[in-house]
């Protein structure tokens, strides 16, 4: 009787053969679709006295979209360091201090209403890359604010903050001042 190893060997060597095809096609779906951009995500707090919230939609969020805010101040573009916006509510004038600095992960906004204004956020939205982050103070305990600081845009996927392309201010009457 004679015994060839081939007779078992190649089913065996076939067998290890697709393994390895299979083995190779999971680790290059893996990589391809594992590789590829990460989803925004909102970013860190850092100094802000709230936490950012991530806002995806298919259009640029406006103030009447955060729970029905009615009086919205706009930079229309990009902030720039010491832009001063001008408003006007009620017939009370108001305005809003920008800030911006770039920081470790890019860039980040800081406002200020001024201590005697009438007018405080009641929310923040910074836009940036294809979302935007939005800063809402109605939980807080004044459910305002009238400056902040280290606000930013939403990580992008190269894992920095997406560059500020313009912000938007939710105006509320500043109770403390009224």
């Amino acid at each position: 009787m004679r015994v060839t190893s081939r007779a078992t060997t190649r089913p065996t060597r076939a067998r290890w053969g697709a393994r390895c095809v299979g083995l190779g096609l999971t680790t290059a779906l893996a990589v391809t679709f594992g590789a590829g951009p990460a989803s925004a995500q909102p970013g860190p707090q850092l100094m802000a006295e709230v936490a950012p919230v991530e806002y995806t939609a298919e259009v640029n969020p406006d103030c009447v979209d955060i729970n029905g805010f009615t009086l919205e101040v706009d930079t229309d573009d990009a902030p720039v360091d010491g832009e001063v916006l001008n408003f006007s509510s009620g017939g009370q004038d108001g305005t809003i201090t920008l800030g911006v600095t770039e920081g470790d992960q890019g860039q980040l906004l800081s406002f200020d209403f001024g201590v005697d204004s009438l007018f405080a956020a009641g929310a923040v939205i910074v836009k940036g890359g294809n979302n935007a982050n939005i800063y809402d103070y109605r939980p807080t305990m004044a459910g305002q604010i009238e400056a902040d600081e280290t606000l930013h845009a939403p990580i992008n996927p190269s894992g920095g903050f997406a560059d500020l392309s313009h912000v938007a201010f939710c105006i509320v009457p500043d109770g403390d001042n009224t």
